[in-house]
């Protein structure tokens, strides 16, 4: 982002009235739409710098060693710092603190992320002390880039210009409709890419029913984090755009909550996470909440859950655990719904794949997913499966109708 001549007299302005760094940040925004951090305005009012990278960044490797707190200091080419000193009273719970091992080397957590660091344990007799523990650490920082997304920018990505919609609802039919959403992945997919799915699916709803039930059933999201693409057990994967997933993610869930609200008189959204970014989802839930107050959203992070349509019980699962045993898992996890169930159905996606199978009585289906193939999918030939979502029409008792779309 550009700093401009107005966002500087402001924040100036705003500053001279006494208004914190993360307050100044907060109004910026509100004024104007941009995210700048609470560093960002601490740096610009201490230094009159926009750059954190400013006196960061030396074209020669250098050395300084801070001979009072013992410590050698190296500013890499590279634009990191290598920091070696000598730390009194650190335990191994506290070099596993990240800001406390910042501190501890003289660097602010809210200006320097740690590149790598290594701790070495030992004892020794002090003469004044006795016997005390001394710890060797070494630690690279980088500084923080100004365009890093902070907590509070990715709260504002979810709160921005969220104004209630409502309508007045109207049943036209008795029967009720399930939209199954396995496996977005947005970040690869792009809201352009589900268009075509969108149109044929007002098609559908346009006829009208009484209850509408949106099931998200994980990965919504390609990645857990904002600012690097990986799942949330870590594995890297290939870089994505995560500020414009979730504002393609909004603009879908937009299209798609509008039209079931104006062609049913009940609309439920189910939540299940995903190996990928079910933190996102469990947040991006609680935007749907505020947006759209007339839907029942049922949130969590569970593994599993369970719901009666009538006298249809449904059981929802990402599909990554326990796949082959939730037939029984429905029957002991959730009683009440299996007892009162005149038919029984388990949804689920995870392997991108359709697959449907009647277990025992209860026929569990596995939806594949819309999501245009990455490059790991492409190298090892897993891009075969058919790029279609279900529409599930049913009656008070059982399923009558499936949709291609």
């Amino acid at each position: 982002m550009r700093w401009t001549d107005e966002y500087k007299s402001r924040v100036t302005e705003l500053s001279k009235q006494g208004l914190s760094s993360s307050k100044i940040a907060q109004r910026l925004f509100d004024e104007f739409g941009v995210n700048l951090s609470r560093r960002t305005v601490s740096r610009y009012l201490s230094t009159g710098h926009t750059s954190s990278r400013y006196d960061k960044l030396k074209k020669n490797t250098s050395k300084v060693k801070d001979v009072k707190r013992g410590t050698e200091i190296v500013i890499n080419k590279d634009g990191s710092t290598t920091s070696t000193t000598t730390i009194e009273n650190m335990n191994r719970e506290k070099a596993k603190d990240v800001d406390f091992v910042l501190r501890a080397h003289g660097f602010d957590p809210e200006d320097w992320d740690i590149v790598s660091a290594k701790s070495n344990f030992w004892q020794q007799n002090s003469v004044e002390k006795g016997l005390i523990d001394l710890c060797q650490s070494k630690i690279t920082v980088k500084p923080k880039v100004d365009n890093e997304l902070t907590p509070q920018d990715i709260a504002n990505l979810f709160k921005a210009d969220i104004k209630p919609y409502t309508v007045k609802q109207v049943a036209r039919d008795t029967h009720n409709l399930v939209v199954p959403l396995p496996d977005l992945h947005f970040g690869i997919t792009r809201f352009e890419d589900t268009i075509i799915h969108l149109d044929k699916i007002a098609e559908v709803i346009s006829s009208g029913y009484k209850t509408i039930v949106i099931e998200q059933l994980g990965d919504l999201f390609h990645s857990s984090q904002m600012n690097s693409s990986q799942t949330l057990k870590g594995t890297m994967l290939d870089e994505v755009d995560m500020v414009q997933a979730v504002e393609d993610a909004k603009r879908f869930f937009d299209v798609l909550v509008k039209l079931a609200l104006d062609n049913s008189t009940k609309v439920y959204i189910k939540q299940m996470g995903g190996n990928h970014s079910s933190n996102l989802e469990y947040m991006f839930m609680e935007y749907l909440k505020v947006k759209y107050p007339q839907t029942v959203i049922e949130n969590n992070i569970k593994y599993r859950d369970a719901y009666l349509l009538d006298n249809v019980g449904i059981m929802l699962a990402h599909g990554d655990f326990a796949a082959k045993n939730l037939p029984m898992l429905f029957a002991n996890e959730f009683g009440g719904v299996w007892s009162l169930a005149h038919n029984r159905f388990i949804h689920k996606g995870h392997y991108h794949k359709e697959k449907t199978v009647d277990e025992g009585g209860v026929l569990s289906q596995q939806f594949g997913t819309i999501k245009p193939n990455d490059k790991y999918e492409i190298s090892n030939g897993w891009t075969l499966s058919k790029k279609v979502l279900y529409l599930l029409e049913y009656s008070q008792d059982d399923l009558v109708t499936e949709y291609y779309v």
